[in-house]
């Protein structure tokens, strides 16, 4: 009977890796610092996990099992000079740790004749094989080292079935979901391959490690997320909410688009990944079902510090995405969510983090992935935030914006790049041949630019278009609108200039002034000079016209380049 050595004896250990092994007829030994759990497995020999989900619960038996005191290192250097297979899940912090223990079980291993040990590495962290490598090596005389690197595997692995930790009323037995696909790294094994059911050997494992993050665990977050804004309980009780399940899978769909293009290669490349990863996600989905676990949203979202690192689930899948040409909207949306959380007090990285929250989100983010303001994601993420502050702001008005339009919410600040001074928030309702319906969303003392919407040859079937006649109301704030046609005492003017920055007052040139309140409404002729600015407390304003085409605008600055928002 083959035997394997499982260290670390926590809720992967003994929820997933053990009874993966010992259903196939492997004997299972469990080390660990938790005394009372090695010595029920001592005293035991066996214990049981119980698969639960929506339609009942399963139990399986895993035996024969032994435990060994983690402190005795002795006795572990035995069973890993002895066994066919090890495999660590101590957390990443610990990691380190086990190199002097892995080295002396290697060196007692060539002492008895047995050349090489492969170790499956179920820790979370891109970098844990390197951690763990380096810890064995540096334990190791330097003679030894290369015979070492040759006979040590380390195998990544990707950890997928959910154990939320519960009130543990028995030292072993555990209560787990049903999953059990346990994805590893074919190219990590020195030695033969374990023909282990569930056990699936991958050679593009880089692609699972991806759908791991950027699916499994950016959709979970999302959840999360999302969940603790809206007051749920349980990653169940977030599913029940149709708004928040098609928000967290669109960010699903994104990710999976951005890693079919990233690991696809060719286009039947690309789709076999795409529809791989859509499989993973519908399967998340159901998953994500299980009432039996009652998945703490807490539990999920704990710890934003970590799981908002640059390389993690969430800015990590949206920075695949931006490398890939995908636009991340959806992950965006949630990464500002995950921004406001309320952290629990004994969380990780409390203080820090409500240190951090007074500064906004993009401060936020800024500190905790050390970005600069120009990289790509900072800037999108910038955008996003925007959108999303436009949205409060059109829905505290009682206007009622769905979350798939909010993604649509145009940030145009007219490439000048001074958006707090020159920009506009804009939803469009509707756009056709005949008709347009907005929603102009505006910062205090924020500028709409100078400009007219001029004739369009050859529009109107051929019968000329003279233009965009536009009417716009004001639903909250106050616009001060001018148009051609000022008095010639200049207060208009003087008044109008002193609305403008310095550097830019000469790309102005009408002044006559129209003051629009709650319920005022100007209709505009076509190719009528114009320009707007919101008051001290901002506006959003309702705007009703023909068909409006932004690539045909006229402004007066020359510096202005009016096109669609790129993100």
């Amino acid at each position: 009977m083959p035997t394997l050595v499982q260290i670390g004896a926590g809720n992967i250990g003994r929820g997933f890796i053990a009874p993966t092994f010992a259903q196939a007829g492997w004997s299972v030994v469990l080390v660990d610092i938790d005394r009372r759990r090695i010595e029920a497995a001592r005293t035991r020999g066996r214990y049981t996990v119980t698969e639960v989900d929506n339609g009942g619960s399963r139990l399986v038996p895993v035996a024969p099992v032994t435990g060994v005191d983690a402190a005795d290192q002795d006795a572990v250097v035995d069973v890993l000079a002895a066994c066919d297979l090890a495999s660590t899940a101590v957390g990443l912090n610990a990691l380190a740790r086990l190199g002097p223990v892995l080295a002396r079980g290697l060196i007692a291993r060539w002492a008895a004749g047995r050349d090489t040990l492969d170790v499956l590495l179920c820790e979370n962290g891109a970098t844990a094989d390197a951690i763990l490598r380096e810890a064995v090596m540096s334990a190791l005389p330097a003679e030894q080292r290369a015979r070492a690197r040759a006979s040590l595997g380390i195998v990544r692995t990707s950890i997928g079935r959910m154990i939320p930790p519960g009130d543990e009323v028995d030292a072993l037995d555990i209560a787990v979901e049903p999953y059990a696909h346990l994805p590893v790294d074919r190219a990590g094994f020195v030695g033969a391959i374990p023909v282990v059911p569930h056990l699936e050997p991958r050679a593009d494992f880089d692609l699972v490690l991806g759908q791991k993050l950027y699916l499994h665990n950016l959709t979970h977050a999302c959840l999360a997320y999302a969940g603790c804004a809206r007051g749920l309980a349980t990653i169940p009780d977030c599913m029940e909410d149709a708004a928040l399940v098609a928000g967290a899978r669109r960010a699903g769909e994104e990710a999976s688009e951005a890693l079919a293009r990233a690991h696809g290669g060719t286009a039947a490349g690309r789709a076999r990944v795409l529809a791989e990863c859509t499989d993973l996600l519908e399967a998340l989905f159901v998953r994500y079902r299980n009432r039996a676990l009652a998945d703490p949203v807490a539990r999920v979202a704990r710890d934003p510090v970590r799981k908002l690192a640059v390389d993690d689930r969430l800015v990590g899948a949206a920075r695949l995405c931006l490398a890939h040409g995908v636009q991340p909207k959806a992950i965006l949306a949630h990464i500002l969510l995950a921004c406001d959380h309320i952290v629990a007090a004994d969380d990780p990285g409390a203080a820090l983090w409500r240190s951090l929250q007074g500064r906004g989100a993009l401060a936020t983010i800024a500190a905790i992935t050390k970005l600069p303001p120009e990289d790509p994601f900072m800037r999108a993420l910038d955008l996003s935030d925007r959108r999303r502050q436009a949205t409060q702001s059109m829905r505290a008005a009682g206007l009622v914006i769905t979350d798939p339009e909010a993604d649509l919410v145009e940030i145009a600040d007219f490439g000048l790049g001074r958006f707090e001074q020159f920009g506009l928030a804009i939803h469009v309702y509707v756009n056709t041949a005949r008709c347009c319906a907005k929603e102009l969303v505006m910062l205090p003392g924020q500028i709409c630019p100078e400009h007219r919407h001029p004739p369009i040859p050859g529009g109107a079937a051929e019968g000329g278009d003279p233009g965009k006649e536009e009417t716009f109301r004001v639903r909250q704030g106050e616009v001060h609108l001018f148009l051609p046609g000022h008095h010639k005492d200049g207060a208009e003017r003087t008044f109008a200039l002193g609305l403008v920055p310095e550097d830019k007052r000469d790309a102005v040139t009408v002044f006559k002034h129209v003051h629009l309140t709650p319920g005022s409404q100007y209709t505009l002729k076509p190719n009528t000079p114009h320009w707007f600015v919101a008051g001290t407390e901002g506006a959003i304003v309702s705007e009703f016209s023909t068909r409006s085409r932004d690539e045909a605008d006229v402004f007066t600055d020359p510096a202005i380049v009016r096109v669609p928002d790129p993100a």
